[in-house]
């Protein structure tokens, strides 16, 4: 594949809890066709998640908890996510 070329990413809602018990409300990326596990389990120690207030890197340790959030839950916490592509979600049955 050609590095210049980008494949395209959608923004999964998510609910995260880390060791501290903090939970981060905001979006991981995936391919079209992978799951948020394929993610979690790949290689890389750190994973991005995008929030109102921008992209953190997480170290995947520190994920005690990840809920794939209800699209009720992404509408009643609209303000809390970052833009995500709700036709995508409705089309892959989340």
């Amino acid at each position: 594949m050609n590095p210049r070329t980008r494949l395209s990413k959608f923004a999964v809602p998510v609910r995260i809890t880390v060791t501290d018990q903090t939970q981060i409300i905001g979006a991981v990326f995936v391919h079209q066709g992978q799951r948020v596990l394929d993610l979690l389990c790949d290689e890389r120690p750190f994973f991005p998640i995008k929030t109102t207030a921008g992209v953190r890197l997480l170290n995947k340790q520190h994920a005690v908890l990840i809920d794939l959030m209800p699209v009720e839950e992404m509408r009643e916490k609209r303000e809390l996510l970052p833009d995500v592509d709700f036709q995508y979600l409705r089309s892959n049955a989340w």
